[in-house]
């Protein structure tokens, strides 16, 4: 249904700056929170949201837990996410593949969000966050720092599972740690053990669609409770929501373990700040001999039973940017509430080599004006740097394979039977840029070892292992612009087939 002015019935859209709807013809204003007890404005069935009555509504996401609603859900053709929106002007653009698309629509049944939270950050300011960002970034590759780059982001509205965690003032918990000390031919053990209470609540938030990378989730997650309202599809006016698929268990132990170990490290450094301004001597009548011993305290306690979890669904408000380059896609997206940033940047090839050479030379001159650099000596420094590079290529790919295949995004493992994976990596191994170099090292110990009388056997082995590093360097560079991007996603349509 989509929000229209009472009084010319243009489309309302919600405005971050006056946090109110305002109409596009007229520019009314209406209170979000009372548009419907003041009558400011009406709804309007939104075209092709009306059910066919030999069609059966789709159920998407965890529907048995809460409340439910009809919604009208786009999917995308290109790529297959999923959103829901009340403007269908909202829907011409996929912000997961980058895609200028007329989405397909069909009508759902949803979990009703219990919670949504306001844009505060206006577009300017995230525009501004996202030029301060690529500051940072020396070796961007000049397409990214393009104008109509910075004002392609989207705001949209990301499902989020609130795990609202209350600590039962009943329950003890209980830590303990030990130390150990001697003195002439006596050994001394003393045991501490601290009983208390905790007590308080905390929330913690975790992405409910399977669409978006948790990596994202966890980066821009620190959305504040207090901005959380009842949930109101007002807010909404002028933006999209992805639709939530994630089941609300899949992250609550995770949660409960985050709050429990955040509890006690307060506790912990609470207890160690209190007793390090006690005189010495008093600490020594306590039977304390060394206060930092407590760092090591360990908790002792049931999480399940001394913590009660409720989880509700809320719509979070981000800002979203998609970058198309060399056949793959960038992401960046800024929280809503509070300018949190995640992005992918890629990094120009020919830049960083140009700057590694540029460094390493005043580097190598400098070293050779204070010591005498034999040949042999030369070709082992070269060969423990171009380890040192191998090992960073190795976790660069190690990485890369985890974040393809998604390894550790829950929420998309979880629906893993849902959704097509990326499959394997293609097109990158570690062996294929490491030969190479790995050959070359070995060599040049060998030559090392044998200590040949000839300077240029050494000589040249250093331009075979520095040429051969080279072409691993280009090749990781390569791999982290793979990082820091992603393929063009192929989820899997999430209606059931018939």
């Amino acid at each position: 249904m989509a929000n229209r002015c009472s009084l010319c019935g243009g489309t309302l859209r919600y405005n971050i700056q006056k946090q109110k709807l305002v109409c596009d013809y007229c520019d009314s204003e209406f209170d979000p929170e009372n548009i419907e007890q003041m009558g400011g404005a009406k709804e309007e069935a939104t075209p092709d949201s009306t059910p066919d009555p030999q069609t059966q509504t789709e159920t998407v996401g965890d529907s048995n837990v809460g409340e439910t609603m009809e919604a009208t859900v786009f999917t995308c053709p290109n790529c297959g996410a999923q959103v829901f929106t009340t403007d269908l002007d909202a829907v011409e653009y996929c912000s997961y593949c980058g895609t200028f698309v007329t989405l397909e629509s069909h009508l759902a049944k949803l979990q009703k969000p219990s919670y949504i939270a306001p844009f505060t950050i206006t577009k300017e300011k995230c525009i501004e966050l996202y030029k301060e960002q690529l500051k940072k970034a020396h070796f961007l590759p000049p397409d990214m720092k393009a104008e109509k780059t910075e004002n392609s982001f989207r705001n949209i509205y990301i499902p989020f599972w609130v795990y609202e965690i209350n600590f039962d003032k009943d329950k003890e918990l209980s830590f303990s740690t030990s130390e150990s000390w001697s003195t002439y031919n006596y050994e001394y053990t003393q045991k501490y053990t601290i009983k208390t209470k905790a007590a308080g609540h905390a929330a913690k938030f975790y992405d409910a669609s399977a669409t978006l990378d948790d990596r994202i989730g966890d980066a821009i997650g620190d959305f504040p409770p207090e901005n959380l309202l009842e949930y109101n599809s007002s807010y909404m006016a002028g933006a999209y929501a992805d639709v939530a698929d994630v089941e609300k268990g899949v992250y609550q132990e995770e949660a409960v373990e985050k709050t429990f170990d955040e509890a006690c490290d307060t506790i912990r450094d609470k207890f160690i700040q209190d007793y390090s301004t006690m005189p010495k001597r008093e600490l020594k009548n306590k039977g304390i001999h060394n206060i930092f011993r407590f760092k090591d305290f360990t908790a002792k306690g049931n999480k399940n039973t001394m913590c009660t979890t409720q989880a509700k669904l809320a719509m979070l408000p981000v800002w979203f940017m998609t970058t198309k380059t060399n056949g793959r896609l960038c992401y960046s997206v800024v929280n809503g509430c509070t300018g949190s940033m995640f992005t992918e940047l890629p990094a120009d090839g020919k830049k960083y080599c140009l700057a590694s050479l540029l460094v390493s030379i005043p580097i190598f001159l400098y070293l050779e004006l204070l010591f005498v650099i034999t040949p042999r000596t030369l070709l082992g420094w070269v060969c423990f740097f171009s380890f040192i590079i191998l090992c960073s290529y190795g976790s660069i790919c190690h990485k890369l394979k985890r974040k393809e295949l998604r390894t550790d995004d829950k929420g998309y493992q979880q629906n893993h039977g849902k959704h097509k994976t990326y499959g394997t990596v293609e097109g990158m191994s570690f062996s294929m840029g490491a030969f190479l170099p790995i050959l070359s090292i070995i060599i040049s110990i060998f030559a090392i070892l044998a200590d040949f009388a000839e300077d240029f056997i050494y000589y040249a082995l250093v331009f075979i292992t520095l040429a051969s590093v080279l072409l691993c360097i280009l090749l990781m560079v390569k791999t982290y612009n793979r990082f820091c991007s992603r393929p063009i996603p192929r989820f899997f349509d999430k209606r059931k087939e018939v």
